[in-house]
């Protein structure tokens, strides 16, 4: 059996154990195969699943093995990798790899980029630490790619010091480093020259085109990336003289016209000739910007068109849908990355006679640590996402929209993966740029109307909350609470992270059930009726 079939094994045994013990303390659901009270046959929320579909979903969870292969310097690879008739083999080449930015881009946002094995080549050996993180890896470092099998000078940045001036008059650690300098960097070997290209050592070059004719397939599934700082002319001269792009399914990387690597403008524009004759179309990577050409094409929106609500919209209030019924409230949690308190909160919640309509706002990465609970949670509740992972308070409505893209992709795939569609996002702040992204990526935008613990009105502090115990704490909550709903309701959130979430939670419920007087509604109505 696979290591991905034990471990779907394993977290279903996991799974069910829990099941079954809490129906020995009366406070979980009837074991899988079993109705659970309003768990639907038919999807209730918009990509959820069903009860049904829990155990096959449980099978996709991938088992993630923390290791890095290091490479001192350019070794064969191993043909060990298995595959089946009726499913390719898939690797990507990480070529120039500097900082490992790519495989943390191709990873993250990558439609299914966790099933490809990753080689990547760097010449600077400072750098390998950066790859230590990722799984299904093999790092060939110092090695730099070529047209040949040889060695060769790496020219790469000098280490950062307060007074080392500025990188190609930016102010910047590049991090990298060139087969390729002009006369008088090459002589500057105090400073490096303008590109401070001080730090200089001789390295393994591999023949590209070779090493990957001998080590993979033609059905092998090859996405490959070139950013090489000017050695790509003669790589790809030399892979269209061998037609190694026989093996390759899709290409990526960067041209360097300004590097000194001695062709001649007539010779670059010849080697942009023969790759158009061959139909070689090179799409833009740039791990630096978080962008690459085709971003927005693979990733379009698989929300359904009848989801409530319009993409980049922002929601912040509950409206009914007529006049006749009572104000309502949507009840959310904000997720944190703590999944003890999580768990501790929603099990506590769902265990309330209520069966109160519940949304959870999950970060990418909780999906991707603890993919059993989400499935657990999403039986019954609608899932939307945060970021992909958390950032310090006031931070990431500060970052580049490029950032807030790949973090709001990352979040929709690790859900994806769990065939789940979100459809609704909840950010710790709006402003115009997030808009526009959740525009692009075709998700709703939900504002507390109320959150606890409170971001603005009364906030807490030792004096009026702290100071106190728990069960003193509690009617205080609960009153700012009330407060803020007024009689028109709105959207409620309670933030996982703060314990007196769990400790407010069963008061919270009788309240809203027995003497606020509003409908509780899921996210999708209350939406629905605004």
């Amino acid at each position: 059996m696979s290591p991905s079939g034990k471990r779907a094994i394993i977290a279903l045994v996991s799974f069910m154990s829990g099941l079954f013990i809490s129906q020995l303390i009366g406070n979980g659901y009837p074991i899988l195969g079993t109705t659970a009270p309003g768990c639907p046959l038919k999807l209730r929320v918009v990509g959820n699943c069903s009860c049904i579909d829990l155990q096959s979903q449980l099978a996709k969870c991938r088992s993630r093995k923390f290791v890095t292969k290091f490479e001192a310097s350019h070794v064969p690879m191993k043909k060990t990798f298995k595959t089946t008739n009726d499913s390719p083999r898939k690797f990507f080449l990480d070529c120039g790899a500097n900082v490992a930015s790519s495989v943390q881009l191709f990873r993250e946002t990558y439609p299914n980029g966790h099933e490809y094995v990753i080689h990547s080549f760097e010449l600077d050996e400072r750098l390998a630490p950066y790859f230590a993180p990722y799984p299904d890896h093999v790092l060939h470092c110092p090695v730099a790619v070529s047209d040949n099998d040889g060695t060769m000078t790496a020219f790469s940045e000098s280490a950062w010091a307060p007074d080392k001036g500025k990188n190609n008059n930016k102010d910047m650690q590049w991090g990298g480093g060139t087969l390729y300098v002009d006369e008088k960097e090459k002589k500057d070997t105090a400073s490096g020259g303008i590109r401070k290209l001080s730090h200089r050592k001789t390295v393994p070059t591999v023949d590209l085109s070779q090493w990957i004719q001998r080590n993979f397939a033609i059905d092998d599934h090859i996405i490959f990336k070139l950013d090489v700082e000017g050695a790509e002319y003669t790589i790809l001269k030399k892979m269209l003289q061998e037609d190694t792009f026989r093996w390759i399914d899709k290409f990526y990387g960067e041209f360097h016209p300004g590097q000194p690597t001695g062709w001649s403008k007539e010779q670059k524009s010849k080697l942009m000739e023969d790759l158009k004759k061959n139909k070689i179309k090179q799409e833009s990577w740039a791990a630096e910007t978080q962008t690459y050409g085709d971003m927005d094409k693979l990733h379009t929106s698989k929300v359904p068109a009848e989801t409530p609500g319009t993409a980049g919209n922002v929601y912040t209030s509950c409206g009914p849908s007529n006049s006749s019924v009572p104000a309502r409230v949507a009840l959310v949690v904000q997720v944190g990355m703590n999944a003890k308190m999580a768990h501790r909160l929603i099990d506590t919640i769902q265990a309330h006679t209520s069966h109160i309509p519940l949304s959870l706002f999950v970060h990418g990465d909780f999906a991707e640590l603890f993919p059993d609970m989400v499935l657990h949670w999403s039986i019954n509740h609608t899932i939307g996402v945060r970021e992909g992972h958390p950032y310090p308070p006031g931070h990431f409505d500060m970052v580049h929209p490029n950032w807030i893209r790949t973090n709001l992709i990352m979040s929709v795939l690790r859900l994806q993966e769990l065939d789940i569609q979100p459809a609704y996002y909840l950010p710790v702040k709006v402003n115009d740029q997030m808009k526009d992204v959740a525009k692009k990526t075709d998700l709703r935008i939900v504002q507390p109307t109320v959150a606890f613990p409170p971001a603005s009105g009364t906030l807490l502090t030792y004096d009026n909350y702290y100071r106190f115990r728990d069960v003193e704490r509690v009617p205080k909550a609960l009153r700012i609470i009330s407060s803020a709903l007024g009689k028109t309701g709105g959207i409620l959130v309670l933030d996982s992270d703060h314990p007196d979430s769990y400790m407010n939670s069963v008061f919270l419920l009788d309240y809203l059930v027995e003497n606020s007087g509003f409908q509780l509604v899921r996210i999708e109505d209350c939406i629905a009726g605004v």
